[in-house]
């Protein structure tokens, strides 16, 4: 199975904060034998 992660956030993509769980996200589904292709940040301000 390909596996692809979505994190949501405008804070994560203007670098306010820092997206701790891409690694331990990451680190589990290799765990579980996951293939992880992809990490996204997509924006959830439409105002901005």
């Amino acid at each position: 199975m390909k596996v692809e992660v979505v994190a949501v956030g405008t804070e994560l993509l203007l670098g306010q904060i820092v997206n701790g769980n891409a690694a331990e996200i990451g680190r589990r589904l290799a765990e579980a034998g996951l293939d992880h292709y992809h990490q996204v940040v997509v924006g959830d301000n439409l105002g901005r």
